[in-house]
């Protein structure tokens, strides 16, 4: 019976894939009115009413997932309708009840997803006022006193997604106080008790993220009393002193990201004071000494945050705040350096002082002290290329150093040490091309490398660094011509060979070589028609496509050739109409297509058509001066 039942629902799934729900509602109904003759018989099968409920909880998920909420609806009706069945027949069969009460959670999520917060109360409401009638006959219910205070947060949960923060906090406090009278009991049922200490944490996350911070504390601190009784009758049980802290750390998280300093502060000295009192009792132990660099760590982000957000009123205010953070930095690299000198080899070692040393770099940078921040930047790549080293055949290892290499050039720029600066860049692009021609690394892999690289190269060009920026760009594009070059007809080669051509083109632009960008333009734009061929409702390809005519146009009338340049232009500014026609509000759109009028103005005052030029001009500032008042009507808004 139940390869019966799996065989109609994989069928009415296929129906749905194939986008005929209408094949489908015959065997949902078959599959629903099966599982109902079966529980019939067999009120107390938890499997087949879990399978019951599985059934309806996926198929009602793809329901909405395709915008069909009345199938939606429908089915979950049928689903109550099965539960009430049986509960006529049987109506102290309470693991039924309990799958009816659950049942009201489908059709809530369903209202709420449709947009109507009111229906989405209404029917919980109706859940709860089961849940209450069965707790006056037995007010101590465990499994009745938790679906209550599950309904509570459900509601929470929903209005919180709609955007009411106040009705949910409203509703999360309900279900505190709900648990809240669940505590102290059953206190020799060690189950009960991580189940209580669970359903505290996440409720303190859902007061966390609608920023109602003291009610989160309240829940995280349940969580630390049961912790302690729990800690009490089993006063060696290392995991309850590390779970004690974690929640320490949880509280102090969260003051930090409201902005609290001295609360966060004195909660993570209390993290730091449990994993000493640990460290005490197993001096050789790594997790704990690592444990008391995260909360380091933690303190000196939380002051380094203040530090680059307190611009006001003074300066020193700022650079004091950011002192502080890298004291605690300070203290946090010690313990790294200790235990990555024992355990070298070890990854998380490795990483923690990794990050320690590039919290402190960058807390040197925000100061603008980029010669401060050299040696530690130094000092990452140097254990970087120790990883390299000892994991020749590992991408991951290779794309790491290569993104400190091309952080610790730019540190070189700024403090004007030109040479060392295109020796971090030249060391990456050569990483980066050894990488690409590994035989052994999967096509995806490549492109991810290959388009990483790119990146950089495009932050080079934009910075003006045309050498290092070459580098780059001539090492993406060599692998992506090379495989445009296998397959030419592939369109999945398009996007990148396009983009490696244009950057290139640029490149050729900014050094004023406009003949050999004219030459690269020339190949970017036939395989440019051939991307929009292959996928013409793509919009980003198409955005893409009158972006690359606009520049190709500009080149053409820098060498000279008027009738090409205005061509690109044309083709240019049909693109973007088609485009602003689908979306006539996008302002990405409306920049693309003002700085195609203010580019193809310049080719038309050369070719003398001066009037044309001046009604080209005129456009592009009508456009730019629409821009800039919906943009200061937003800034207004937000005031």
């Amino acid at each position: 019976m139940l390869n019966y039942l799996k065989t109609l629902k994989n069928f009415g799934a296929y129906f749905l894939i194939i986008g005929q729900p209408e094949k489908q509602i015959p065997l949902t109904n078959s599959t629903l009115e099966t599982f109902k003759k079966i529980l019939i018989l067999q009120p107390e099968n938890q499997k087949i009413l879990e399978q019951l409920d599985l059934f309806v909880k996926k198929l009602g998920e793809e329901y909405l997932e395709n915008g069909l909420f009345e199938d939606a609806k429908k089915v979950y009706d049928q689903l109550q309708e099965i539960y009430r069945t049986l509960l006529e027949k049987d109506p102290d069969n309470e693991l039924v009840l309990h799958y009816l009460i659950f049942s009201y959670g489908y059709l809530g999520d369903l209202h709420s997803k449709q947009g109507y917060p009111e229906k989405m109360e209404e029917i919980y409401l109706q859940a709860l006022s089961i849940v209450e009638d069965n707790l006056r006959k037995n007010p101590e219910d465990v499994a009745f006193l938790v679906n209550r205070g599950k309904i509570y947060e459900e509601i929470g949960i929903d209005y919180s997604e709609s955007g009411d923060p106040e009705k949910a906090n409203s509703f999360y406090e309900k279900a505190l106080a709900n648990f809240e009278n669940m505590k102290g009991k059953y206190l020799d049922d060690p189950d009960y008790q991580f189940k209580l200490i669970e359903t505290f944490g996440n409720l303190g996350k859902l007061f966390a993220k609608i920023k109602s911070i003291e009610k989160a504390k309240q829940c995280y601190m349940h969580e630390i009393e049961i912790y302690d009784s729990l800690f009490e009758n089993d006063p060696e049980d290392e995991d309850l002193k590390m779970e004690i802290i974690d929640t320490l750390m949880e509280i102090g998280n969260l003051y930090a990201e409201a902005g609290d300093t001295e609360p966060a502060k004195e909660y993570y000295e209390k993290a730091i004071e449990g994993y000493e009192m640990l460290l005490s009792e197993n001096p050789e132990s790594t997790d704990f000494e690592i444990g008391i660099s995260d909360v380091l760590t933690a303190l000196g982000d939380m002051f380094a945050k203040v530090g680059r957000e307190d611009m006001e009123p003074e300066e020193e205010a700022e650079d004091a705040e950011l002192e502080i953070a890298r004291e605690y930095y300070e203290k946090a690299l010690k313990l790294n350096e200790k235990e990555f000198g024992r355990y070298p080899d070890d990854l998380t070692c490795q990483d923690e002082l990794v990050r320690t040393l590039g919290r402190i770099g960058d807390s040197f940078a925000a100061q603008e002290r980029y010669i401060d921040v050299i040696p530690f930047y130094r000092r990452i790549i140097e254990i970087k290329e120790q990883a390299v080293k000892d994991n020749p055949d590992e991408w991951i290892y290779i794309m790491t150093l290569t993104n400190y290499l091309y952080q610790l050039g730019y540190f070189y720029g700024k403090i004007g040490e030109t040479e060392l600066e295109k020796e971090q860049y030249s060391k990456a692009a050569e990483l980066f091309s050894r990488v690409l021609h590994d035989e052994k690394l999967s096509l995806p892999v490549k492109q991810i490398l290959a388009t990483d690289v790119q990146f950089h190269g495009i932050n080079l060009l934009n910075s003006r660094k045309f050498d290092s920026a070459k580098e780059a760009l001539d090492t993406t594009l060599k692998f992506f011509e090379s495989q445009y070059e296998k397959d030419p007809e592939e369109p999945e080669n398009y996007p990148f060979i396009c983009e490696a051509l244009f950057q290139s083109g640029r490149l050729q632009q900014a050094l004023e070589h406009f003949e050999e960008a004219a030459k690269i333009f020339d190949l970017m734009l036939s395989i440019v028609e051939k991307l929009i061929e292959s996928d013409p409702e793509n919009p980003e390809a198409r955005e893409k496509a009158g972006i690359s005519y606009t520049d190709a146009g500009e080149v053409y009338s820098l060498i000279g050739e008027y009738e090409k340049s205005e061509q690109a232009f044309e083709r240019s500014l049909e693109i973007n109409i088609a485009l602003l026609d689908e979306e006539p509000e996008n302002p990405i759109y409306k920049i693309n297509q003002a700085e195609t009028f203010e580019k193809y103005a310049k080719l038309l005052s050369k070719l003398g058509r001066s009037e044309e030029a001046e009604d080209y001009n005129k456009k592009s500032e009508e456009i730019h001066r629409k821009l800039a008042e919906e943009d200061l009507g937003e800034m207004d808004k937000d005031e």
